[in-house]
């Protein structure tokens, strides 16, 4: 018989509460209180073998079967299901940042923002190559496989293509999530203040931010982005 992941539920002390900010973005989460204790439940496979999950401590896992809750792997039950007032982890889990300073360079009271690994899918999009490598392909693609993509010339040797389906090209390859380019399998350590890093960072509302490594960025402007075409990749590159 199948496991339905439906029925886990994970438990942490109240005083812990502040752990859950990590995974506060899974809005497909419900929580509710008992006595000393949060509940959370509605996780899906890929969120209960997570990263994000793992790494937050004091939780403890359960399997809920016929009304009785069994600790993760264990035969034995701990109790019965306590009747719960289920709330969206988003409502339920405040968010309160009035004690921090956000600011990039990690000074005193600030929050350092870097990329980490994670393990959920990811779609590129986004495709950073060699000009050189690529000539050949652009210059000899029709029309059609060329049109749904945009382009921007990054210095002498690369570029960065947006848009799918991808060209069939080596390079390095990036997901898009808002304003935001991240290199694949990787994200942002602190989710919870995703809005905020975007308000900081982003001067206007056409500017792109281009994770390039896990401690670096750079602003795209959207306006310098062209429709990738055979005419404008050779003048550009100032091709015969």
């Amino acid at each position: 018989m199948a496991e339905n992941f439906a029925d886990h539920l994970v438990q942490i002390e109240t005083v812990h509460k502040e752990h859950l900010g990590q995974i506060r973005h899974w809005d497909n989460l419900k929580i509710a209180t008992e006595a000393n204790y949060i509940w959370i439940k509605n996780f899906n496979e890929l969120q209960l073998a997570s990263v994000e999950l793992q790494s937050i401590p004091f939780t403890k896992t359960f399997v809920c079967i016929d009304n009785l809750l069994f600790p993760k792997g264990s035969l034995l039950p701990f109790k019965k299901m306590p009747n719960l007032l289920w709330t969206p982890i988003e409502r339920a889990l405040s968010i309160e940042l009035s004690n921090f300073n956000h600011n990039f360079f990690g000074i005193h009271q600030s929050v350092e923002i870097k990329l980490i690994p994670t393990e959920a899918e990811q779609k590129a999009t986004v495709l950073l190559l060699n000009i050189h490598t690529a000539s050949n392909y652009i210059s000899n693609a029709s029309a059609i496989r060329l049109k749904p993509l945009k382009w921007l010339l990054i210095d002498t040797e690369s570029a960065l293509i947006i848009g799918e389906p991808m060209l069939p090209l080596d390079g390095k390859a990036f997901w898009q999530k808002g304003n935001f380019i991240f290199p694949v399998g990787l994200h942002l350590a602190f989710l919870l203040l995703e809005k905020i890093i975007e308000k900081k960072l982003i001067l206007s509302h056409t500017q792109l931010i281009w994770w390039i490594s896990e401690c670096s960025y750079c602003i795209i402007d959207r306006t310098m982005l062209r429709p990738l075409t055979i005419s404008s990749w050779k003048q550009t590159l100032k091709m015969d």
